[in-house]
């Protein structure tokens, strides 16, 4: 009896440590996934701008003349 009380502490253990190891795992790969979107956040920022910036350039572009010869 004592032998299986000691087996079954050795197992609850091992699953508190596992349950430890992917709460570690699980807060990194949330503090990664705030920073992917931060990153996200800021890169689609710059592609609003370079857009806008690229609208205003072809604004200022003179039409083309027709009959084109």
């Amino acid at each position: 009896m004592d032998q299986e009380v000691d087996q079954l502490g050795e197992r609850i253990d091992r699953i508190l440590q596992v349950v430890r190891r992917l709460a570690d795992e699980n807060a990194n790969l949330r503090d990664q996934l705030a920073a992917s979107r931060s990153v996200n956040e800021q890169l689609q920022q710059r592609i609003a701008e370079a857009r806008a910036r690229v609208e205003s350039a072809l604004a200022r572009l003179p039409l083309p003349a027709e009959g084109g010869e």
